[in-house]
């Protein structure tokens, strides 16, 4: 999804911009931020004639577009004043368009540009004159909402996040490089792996070892049919298989668990 705001300087679009990826931020999204004068300074472009203007409209086009394509949440905020870039935009992308506008006097005046044009259909209108930031993201989240994380991830219903090293990869060695996964799978993990899978068991595996390596030796050792998932982020699971970690029941047992854990016993 794309939200691209729109309107005169001053008027509030980088402000809601930042206010809208903080909030989808607390909903376990990390949408990327695309903003028009950050993308002039890195360009260098300081050609604020129609010609320069619309360069820059379509870098950012652009940019939007790549991130959206690779399952991004992307947030833009462009004065973008010509309404048949925008237009054309949208009927290409899934973008929800956010006319921010205002008839507070704030400093800006001088930098309005003379020709823009205000959008006519299919956008969401936001005068931020008198109401406040939360207001505005509460009008944009309820006409345009993204889907709750949670019902793309909180799938812990006999799930099992399995570490990589020591529990599947043998790691005789101990670590030899982050794209080094030298041994051969842990006896017996690929017989007890499918007999878990064949009762219902969802297994994903959560390592530090980078994802691509780790998919790589599934393929070579023919388990990768195994497991739904390889990350190396934190997902929510019933259960975690680690030889790293203890069973946790409170913090008055912490130390002496701690004490005695094979990991501190060397």
């Amino acid at each position: 999804m794309i939200y691209w705001f729109t309107g005169q300087p001053g008027h509030g679009k980088t402000t809601l911009a930042v206010a809208l990826i903080n909030q989808l931020r607390r909903g376990g999204y990390s949408p990327y931020h695309v903003d028009g004068d950050d993308l002039r300074s890195l360009t260098t472009n300081n050609d604020y004639s129609r010609a320069g203007r619309e360069a820059n409209i379509r870098r950012a086009q652009n940019i939007a577009q790549y991130l959206h394509s690779q399952g991004e949440i992307v947030v833009v905020s462009f004065v973008s004043p010509y309404r048949n870039i925008r237009e054309e935009l949208k009927l290409n992308t899934s973008i929800t368009e956010i006319y921010v506008h205002t008839t507070d006097i704030r400093g800006k005046e001088k930098l309005h540009v003379s020709d823009y044009e205000k959008p006519l259909n299919d956008y969401i209108d936001i005068d931020t004159t008198n109401k406040s930031i939360q207001d505005c993201i509460v009008t944009i989240l309820e006409k345009s909402p993204v889907p709750s994380k949670e019902l793309k991830t909180l799938d812990k219903r006999k799930t099992l996040a399995v570490d990589f090293d020591g529990v599947i990869h043998k790691y005789s060695k101990g670590f030899q490089g982050l794209e080094n996964a030298y041994d051969p799978p842990m006896e017996g993990a690929r017989e007890v792996l499918q007999r878990l899978k064949d009762k219902g068991y969802v297994l994903k595996i959560m390592s530090s070892r980078p994802a691509l390596v780790i998919e790589e030796w599934l393929v070579k050792y023919e388990m990768s049919e195994l497991f739904d998932d390889v990350s190396n982020n934190k997902f929510a699971a019933t259960v975690y298989l680690d030889d790293r970690g203890f069973h946790f029941t409170n913090w008055e047992s912490v130390e002496e668990k701690l004490s005695l854990h094979p990991k501190f016993a060397q």
